[in-house]
C-alpha cells in the first residue's frame, strides 16, 4: 500500500469497510445461533493473529520494531480490547441502532482531536460536512433513546472514545511500522486479554448448530482483510479522512442487512444514507485543500 497511489487506497478502504460491515451480519448470525459477543471477539481477533503469526513464520519476516513502537501497538491492542468489548456489549442493553450512532461520533471527536493535538486543518465545511454525516448516520439507524439503560450509554460512549485514541495512536505508528507488524503485537494483546477474561469468567458461550459455528468462523477471515486494508490506507490518507469516510460502514451495514436478513430500508433510512454520502462528497472537494 506505500506504494500505491490514493486513489487505490480509496478502493482498498471501502473494501474494508464491507469486511467490517459483513462481520456485524456475521457476528448478529451467531448471537441468533447461540453464541455471544466475547465469543466473536475471541474468534475475531484470536484467529487474525494466528495469522499474522504464521505469515511472519512462513515468510521468515523479522518482526522487531523499535521499542517506542512495539510498546505503543501494545498499548494499541489494550484500548481494542475495551473498545471492542464495549461496543459489542452495549447491544445487550441499548438498541444496536443506538449504540452504533454513538460509536461513530468517532470521526468528528478524531477530526477535533487531530485539530488539537497535530493542528490538522479543519475547515468550516469540513465540519459541517462531519455534523451532517452524524445526523445522516441518526436517520439511517433510526436512533431510539426511549426506554434506554445508561449502563449501555456508558458503554456505547467508551466505544467512540476507545476508537478516537486508538486512532489517534495508530496514525503515529503506522508513519514509521507498517500496519501487519503494528497489528501483530496489538492484536496479540488484544486476543491475550479476551482469553483471559474468557477462563476467568466463563462467559464465552458457543453457537448451538452449523450456521452458528459457520458464522463464527468466517468473521475472522472477513476481519483480516478489513484490518489490514483499514490501516494500511491511514498512511496515504490521513487520519481524519480515513475515519470520517468510515461513516460509510454502517450505510454497508443497513445494505447487507437488508440483502442478507431480509431487514427492510425505510424511506428515512434512504434520506440519511443520501445525506451521508453527500458529506462523504462533500468532504472530498472541501478538503482537499488541507490534504
Amino acid at each position: 500500500m506505500r506504494g500505491g497511489g490514493k486513489g487505490t487506497a480509496l478502493l482498498v478502504l471501502v473494501v474494508a469497510l464491507l469486511c467490517y460491515s459483513a462481520c456485524v451480519i456475521l457476528a448478529r448470525v451467531v448471537y441468533g445461533h447461540g453464541g455471544n459477543a466475547l465469543t466473536v471477539l475471541i474468534s475475531r481477533m484470536g484467529v487474525f493473529f494466528t495469522f499474522l503469526w504464521i505469515y511472519f513464520a512462513v515468510t521468515g519476516r523479522s518482526v522487531e520494531i523499535s521499542a517506542r513502537d512495539r510498546w505503543a501497538s501494545l498499548g494499541i491492542g489494550l484500548v481494542v480490547a475495551v473498545q471492542s468489548y464495549a461496543y459489542y456489549s452495549a447491544f445487550e442493553y441499548i438498541p444496536v441502532s443506538l449504540a452504533a450512532l454513538i460509536f461513530y461520533t468517532y470521526p468528528t471527536l478524531v477530526a477535533i482531536a487531530s485539530r488539537l493535538v497535530s493542528r490538522a486543518p479543519l475547515t468550516p465545511a469540513m465540519l459541517a460536512a462531519l455534523i451532517a454525516a452524524f445526523f445522516g448516520l441518526a436517520l439511517v439507524l433510526e436512533a431510539s433513546i426511549g426506554d434506554v439503560e445508561p449502563h449501555g450509554l456508558v458503554r456505547a460512549a467508551i466505544s467512540s472514545i476507545g476508537m478516537t485514541a486508538t486512532v489517534m495512536i495508530a496514525s503515529r505508528v503506522l508513519a514509521r511500522v507498517d500496519a501487519q507488524l503494528m497489528t501483530f503485537y496489538s492484536s496479540g494483546v488484544t486476543s491475550l486479554v479476551y482469553i483471559l477474561v474468557a477462563f476467568a469468567t466463563g462467559w464465552a458461550t458457543t453457537p448451538v448448530d452449523f450456521p452458528g459455528w459457520t458464522a463464527l468462523i468466517a468473521i475472522p477471515f472477513v476481519y483480516t482483510f478489513g484490518v489490514l486494508g483499514w490501516y494500511s490506507t491511514m498512511p496515504l490518507l490521513g487520519a481524519v479522512r480515513v475515519t470520517f469516510l468510515s461513516n460509510f460502514e454502517p450505510l454497508f451495514t443497513v445494505a447487507l442487512a437488508a440483502l442478507l436478513l431480509g431487514e427492510i430500508l425505510t424511506l428515512r433510512q434512504m434520506l440519511g444514507a443520501a445525506l451521508v454520502i453527500g458529506a462523504v462528497l462533500a468532504l472530498q472537494i472541501f478538503g482537499r485543500r488541507g490534504a
